[in-house]
């Protein structure tokens, strides 16, 4: 047993801990009611396309297709998205950002490079991509 390098998982959560915290205080912070750390994943994926069907916001995030449900529900309840039935298949639901969606950009933007600027404090970008590209090869693990 190698405890410098067997702390891995310990060490993964109380990071996601802090930054979770750090995330919910900034939130608050920028008056944005009701929205959690998880919430933001799903908003930066619409920020990047007009419109995502469950499973593609699934597929982008990394998280279960009823997760993603249950994430756009309350998005949906909070006035953040909307949903509607895709106009080829009635199968599908599309999910877009409202208006109120649109203006959260800059300030989930700002919380982002906040927490960004304090995880990688002080460590080379060639240290960064080294620690990302190992993290990357953690997730494919499963």
């Amino acid at each position: 047993m190698n405890f410098e390098t067997d702390i891995i998982i310990s060490l993964i959560a109380r990071i996601r801990e802090k930054a979770n915290r750090f995330i919910v205080e900034e939130l608050k912070r920028h008056n944005l009611k009701g929205l959690a750390p998880v919430h933001g994943d799903v908003l930066v994926a619409l920020f990047s396309h007009e419109e995502l069907t469950m499973k593609q916001i699934a597929d982008i995030i990394d998280r279960r297709k009823s997760t993603v449900t249950t994430l756009v529900e309350k998005l949906i309840m909070l006035g953040y998205v909307q949903k509607k039935q895709d106009a080829q298949d009635n199968r599908y639901f599309k999910v877009s950002l409202t208006s109120k969606g649109r203006k959260t950009r800059d300030k989930l933007i700002d919380i982002s490079n906040k927490l960004l600027s304090m995880v990688y404090k002080d460590m080379p970008v060639a240290k960064q991509k080294q620690l990302v590209k190992g993290l990357k090869q953690i997730n494919d693990n499963w």
